[in-house]
Formats: C-alpha cells, structure tokens, sequence
C-alpha cells in the first residue's frame, strides 16, 4: 500500500522536531513564554497590537462571540455555508445564529445579504474567509459599522492575504485565526485571536484561562493563587502546539510561496474541466489559498459528490468539505425549508476539498487529477 495523499499540512518532519526542541529549551520549557511568541508573530502578520492565543479555534471563537456579546437570547449573523465550529460555537452559547445565503462566485458572506437579516437582538456579524478567499469583508465591516454592531472575522484560512491595502484580520473588532491542520498552512493546531482593543484582549485572556487573570510577574507563573472572576475555558496553547507554531510562522511566507505553485498546478491541470468550477479570485485583494476546492457543475448532485470522494478516499487520495450548509446539518437545524440559501445549498452540494499542502509536486497533482477525472466518468456513467 501506497503513502496516502493527504489534504493539509503534514505532521512534524524530523527537522521541525529538532527546531521545536530547540524553541522549547530556549524558554527553558516557559509554556507562557512561547504561547506569546506565538501572539507576537500572528499580530504582526495582520498588523495588529493584541493577540490571544487559544488551544483550538473552537474555544476561540466561543470566547470571541461571548466577548462581543453574543450570550443566550441574542443572535449573531453568519453565512449559511461555513465550517462547523462557528455554529456549533453560537449553539453553545445558547445564542441564535441568522443564516445569510453567501455570494455564487467567492462563496463567502456578502454585505447586501447580511443587511437583510439583521434584527434588533442581532449582537454581532461573523465572515469567514473561505478556504482563504477574502472577498467581502470590507463590505461586512461597512454594514457592521453602518449598524453600530461588531464584525468576527472567522479566518480558516487566507492570513496573510489582503482586501485592498488591508490584511486579512484587520477588518473586525475580533478576528479568529486559525490554525489547524485543515484551516491554515501553519496546521500547528490552536488559534489566536487578535484586535486593536486593549479591554477586550483582557477579557479574552481571561477566558481562555479559566476565568483568571494572567500573572504579571514572572516569577508567578510557576504557580501561585488567583481569584476565579467569571466562568472561563481551560483553552491555553500546549507546548507543542506553541513550539511547532512558532517554526512554522518563521517560513509562513515560504510556505504560502509553495502553496502558491500547487494552487497553479490544479488550474493548470484541470482549467478545462468541463464539469468542474475552479476557484475564482478576489477582484479587489490577495488571496493566500488554503485549500484547493473545486465544485461539480449543476448537474451532479450531493449523492454524486460523496461516491466521486469516496472513489478518490478508496484510491488513497484524501477528499473532503470544509464547509457544510450549516441550517441544514442535523446538529444545527433550527425549522429552515428547503430553496431558503439556494446559493449556498447549490454549492455546499458539490464541493470537493483536494489535497493541499507543500508535500505536493506535479507528480502528486497529476495523479489526483487524473483520478478525480476518472471518478467524475464513472459517475456520470452510472447516473
């Protein structure tokens, strides 16, 4: 049996290994010390003074939501195509998520759709970039400040992408970073969130650790005891999250230069698809890529989808979707008919997510190529 091509980034090399050792006994094992090396190195890439680190993007966002307001009884305005851990975040905080169907070419939230389903319990907007692309997030920003209400930037990839002069990041009072190994070519695991506002940081800080504020001295890190000040996560980065970070932000731009190159070899190799949509650019901005996902024309179907990724999975090719149509998930369903996001349920249908990474060379896209072309044959045989 043959090496599977996986989706994302790939576990630590043996070099890695050896730099995060070494990350580690230059802070002489300091968990705190490297977690801030990591906020350091998020905020300069989005150009912004606060960052908090999180030990998962779920914990992130449930803070970030709950910093901005978003508790029980409110509602936040969010795009009904997106990743599960948004929703599943805003359901836990016993809020109400207000889907908007999202934009046919970048498939991410649009400003004309978020205005029309505001309400005045609504607390907060949340875009997400969609596999990197940051198309719209400028228009959010604009619809939020226009309302008076807070934008949540979901960035599940594109850091280091940007909207005009902007970088991604930069456009909500709070954006969530992150970087697992399906949201970010870093794919250390954990998040951070980051913002221009210095009270909202502490309360981020406070609810990732626990309900405690942070100790101000060094020599309180190694224990001592604070008072629990309001019900928190236990959400801190571990070590090796930190460590394997910290030496993948210090080549991130080497790293997206690659990605770069692969997201080139899939246009070159199958910009001619006839049965396939390719990923459309940002008119207006850079877009850093992190995934390379295609979708079948209109006329496959979501049972279509899932037997070409199954083929792909049995040929040891990863597939997947990031992004669910999330009102309809079982998990989230809250009385939304069918036709309500016709966009978003079209597209959320057909998407294939193909290996993406920098372990990937021509060779490697050749052959999830050629194999998702055979798929998509033989599917159309047995229609």
């Amino acid at each position: 049996m043959t090496d599977p091509i996986r989706l994302g980034m790939h576990e630590p090399s043996r070099a890695e290994w050896s730099d995060m050792l070494q990350e580690i006994r230059a802070v002489h094992a300091d968990a705190i010390a490297l977690e801030e090396r990591v906020e350091h190195m998020v905020g300069d890439i989005v150009a912004r003074p606060f960052a908090v680190a999180f030990s998962s993007t779920g914990a992130a966002l449930e803070a970030a939501l709950e910093a901005l307001g978003v508790v029980r009884g409110t509602e936040a305005v969010v795009p009904a195509l997106g990743p599960a851990v948004l929703a599943a975040a805003i359901h836990r905080l016993g809020a109400r998520p207000l889907y908007a169907d999202v934009d046919p070419k970048s498939m991410t939230l649009r400003g004309e759709h978020a205005s029309a389903r505001l309400t005045g319990a609504c607390k907060a907007i949340v875009g997400v970039s969609t596999h990197g692309q940051p198309a719209g997030l400028d228009e959010l920003a604009a619809v939020a400040s226009r309302n008076e209400l807070p934008l949540l930037e979901l960035v599940v990839g594109g850091l280091g992408g940007r909207v005009g002069r902007d970088p991604v990041g930069r456009y909500g009072r709070v954006a969530v970073i992150g970087m697992g190994e399906l949201e970010s070519p870093v794919g250390s695991g954990g998040a951070v969130c980051v913002t221009n506002d210095d009270t909202l940081a502490t309360v981020l800080r406070m609810l990732r650790n626990g309900g405690v504020t942070d100790p101000r001295a060094e020599w309180a890190r190694i224990g001592g005891i604070r008072r629990i000040e309001r019900i928190g996560l236990d959400a801190r980065m571990t070590l090796p999250q930190s460590a394997l970070a910290v030496v993948r932000l210090g080549c991130f731009e080497k790293t997206c230069t690659e990605l770069e190159d692969v997201f080139h070899a899939y246009l070159r190799r199958l910009a001619m698809h006839p049965d396939l949509v390719l990923p459309a650019p940002c008119a207006d901005g850079t877009v850093r890529w992190s995934h390379f996902a295609v979708r079948l024309s209109e006329r496959y179907s979501r049972d279509d989808r899932d037997s070409i990724v199954q083929g792909l999975l049995r040929h040891d090719i990863a597939a997947t979707s990031v992004v669910s149509v999330l009102p309809y998930e079982p998990a989230f369903v809250c009385g939304h008919g069918a036709g309500e996001f016709p966009v978003a349920e079209r597209a959320g249908d057909r998407l294939i997510a193909l290996p993406f990474s920098t372990e990937i060379g021509e060779r490697e896209v050749d052959l999830v190529c050629q194999t998702l072309q055979v798929m998509i044959e033989r599917q159309s045989i047995l229609r």
